[in-house]
């Protein structure tokens, strides 16, 4: 959408201080045209693109863990006259759907504008799910941004900070040796209670185990969890997993899962991998942990087979669509 002659007039009055240094900035990935980068100092995640007129749009929180709550506008355009420090009301309008907030000027390295923060909640839900934002809508200059790709992005995003504060919390080793232990305990529970398990884990290469997979922290429909990669109860890395839609469904607190890499290749193919995704990157089969069927491993077809257990809740249809495991990386 173009915004060119609508922000020279009003960017100095429609936004809040950022303050977000350039140097701390660390890019992670980019998504539906949005870059998400890792803010160093607060150690959360934004996410930012320049758009076709050459402005830098920014998304992002007041502070780790918090929602969605601000979105920032810079331009490089000379005309543009910003007042430092200088903050005013201002109305977001998300398609018909209007939130009210404070705004003051700000200065970024290249670029001046800042960012509108909103004083709703519901406002970071509105930005995923809308389609254009309008700024100071009745106002003599309205800005209008489009939030093409924002449901994907912001996902992303939140991902980005939960894989932040998940090394974060695992660098303790105390919290990392617990975690070895939660999840070396599930893999013995699932072989005490699952005879198929069994008969995959004596083929299997090597196994993903998340003793705990919550919806806390993640929004958005979203699920995470810590745990790691193992063979035959050698711990071998710490990975983390999140999903949009993991198929837990209205309910569901807490289950756990295991991956097991029936193959050489398979195994090979996710260490090699910096995001994997389960049913996109392999082939993969997956059973209830409590199921007594007796397994036919002779014939197996697929590269990697899953356990669900310890489902806490009510579980509709577990899905891999939109898993994602990464390697958790410690200093």
């Amino acid at each position: 959408m173009n915004t060119k002659g609508m922000l020279s007039a009003a960017v100095a009055a429609a936004f809040a201080t950022g303050a977000w240094a350039e140097d701390l900035q660390v890019p992670v990935q980019t998504v539906e045209g949005w870059n998400i980068q890792r803010d160093l100092d607060r150690g959360g995640c934004i996410m930012e693109k320049v758009n076709e007129d050459g402005y830098l749009i920014r998304i992002g929180k007041t502070e780790a863990g918090a929602e969605f709550g601000f979105v920032g506008v810079y331009t490089k355009d000379e005309d543009v006259n910003v007042i430092g420090g200088v903050s005013r009301d201002v109305t977001f309008d998300l398609d018909g759907e209007l939130f009210y907030g404070t705004a003051t000027g700000d200065y970024q390295e290249g670029y001046k504008g800042g960012y509108a923060e909103a004083n709703n909640p519901a406002f970071g839900d509105a930005l995923a799910r809308k389609y254009v934002l309008t700024i100071n809508p009745d106002g003599d200059n309205p800005i209008k941004l489009s939030l093409d790709g924002t449901f994907k992005a912001m996902a992303a995003t939140r991902d980005c900070e939960a894989h932040s504060l998940a090394v974060e919390q695992l660098t303790d080793n105390a919290k990392r040796a617990a975690l070895d232990v939660a999840a070396i305990d599930a893999w013995r529970r699932l072989m005490a209670d699952s005879k198929r398990a069994v008969e995959y884990s004596e083929q299997a290469k090597s196994a993903l185990i998340f003793p705990e997979i919550t919806k806390a922290g993640l929004g958005i429909g979203g699920e995470g969890g810590n745990g790691v990669l193992a063979n035959r109860e050698v711990i071998n890395g710490h990975y983390r997993t999140t999903s949009l839609s993991f198929g837990a469904q209205a309910g569901v607190q807490t289950y756990g899962y295991v991956v097991m890499f029936m193959t050489d290749e398979a195994l090979q193919k996710f260490l090699d991998s910096r995001g994997y995704e389960l049913g996109v990157d392999g082939s993969i089969a997956i059973f209830e942990a409590g199921a007594t069927a007796e397994a036919d491993t002779t014939n197996l077809k697929v590269d990697t087979v899953a356990f669900v257990f310890d489902e806490k809740g009510l579980m509709a249809n577990w899905t891999v669509e939109g898993t994602r495991i990464r390697p958790l990386e410690f200093e």
